[in-house]
């Protein structure tokens, strides 16, 4: 259950609001929302037009509060689709930053799977805590395993046990270090966003399931991505391959089509490979 609503006013210019705001405005006029459902066009004081719509996951991500540079939609895809993520399954991942990689595991494993996410920092993981609320992944004010809060923090926390919002309420977020050990066992996939994934190797090898078990590890430069796999190999995982993704958008208009003169390049690469089976 989504809290936000997405209004596109007639530029196309995007706004992520409050489900429960009443009215908004820009430039363009103001809006009246009581009673408004999404799927609605209406038509501001001044005669323009507003369009009030379901944002999808995309537009949520990429309006949130971020308290690091987070994964880009066309990694976040190449390792979704490298991995195989489904529903059901245990995803394990370290560090959750903003969570935006978690909001889109979250949904791939769906209600009847489960992310769980290492951050090291508590303020990161207060943040992303946030940010998946507004999708429906946790709970509102849901506790994080290993911080302590204050008190009114913990009754906040015992009252959104009772949240009627039908949401996922997939994710368990956890405050660690998941370089000295992954606590979770039979793991489907362990997803790993961090400046030294190879210190997780071995113990992503201890946690995994033997039968489907698999890893991604994101990383932006060459020479982390050789050291990864270099662990991989020495652990024996099997099927290991390096990617990375560039994306060029196409402008189309009534002259003609042509590629974009910008494009986003190197952001990093993505390293997968298959635990061996005993």
């Amino acid at each position: 259950m989504k809290t936000k609503k997405l209004i596109i006013d007639e530029r196309e210019k995007k706004y992520l609001i409050k489900k429960d705001l009443n009215n908004f405005g820009n430039d363009l006029g103001v809006i009246d929302l009581e009673n408004v459902e999404e799927g609605t066009a209406i038509t501001s004081h001044n005669n323009h037009t507003f369009y009030i719509v379901e944002p999808t996951v995309y537009d949520i991500v990429k309006k949130m509060r971020r308290s690091v540079t987070t994964l880009l939609p066309k990694d976040i895809g190449m390792i979704l689709t490298y991995c195989g993520i489904e529903d059901g399954e245990t995803v394990v991942e370290a560090g959750t930053g903003s969570g935006a990689l978690t909001i889109y595991l979250a949904n791939a494993v769906g209600k009847n799977g489960k992310v769980i996410t290492y951050e090291k920092r508590p303020e990161f993981a207060k943040i992303a805590r946030k940010n998946l609320e507004i999708v429906g992944a946790v709970k509102k004010n849901q506790k994080i395993i290993g911080l302590e809060e204050d008190e009114n923090e913990k009754n906040e926390n015992e009252t959104s046990n009772n949240d009627k919002h039908n949401g996922l309420y997939n994710v368990i977020q956890k405050i660690g270090d998941i370089t000295e050990g992954i606590e979770e066992k039979d793991v489907d996939v362990i997803v790993l966003d961090m400046p030294d994934p190879w210190n997780v190797v071995e113990h992503a090898k201890n946690s995994l399931n033997k039968a489907k078990g698999r890893i991604a590890i994101y990383v932006p430069y060459i020479e982390q991505a050789k050291k990864s796999v270099d662990a991989l190999k020495e652990h024996g995982f099997l099927d290991i391959q390096t990617v990375e993704c560039i994306v060029r958008n196409i402008e189309i208009t009534e002259k003609g089509a042509r590629p974009s003169t910008r494009m986003i390049g190197h952001t990093g690469y993505i390293t997968i490979a298959r635990v061996r089976p005993k």
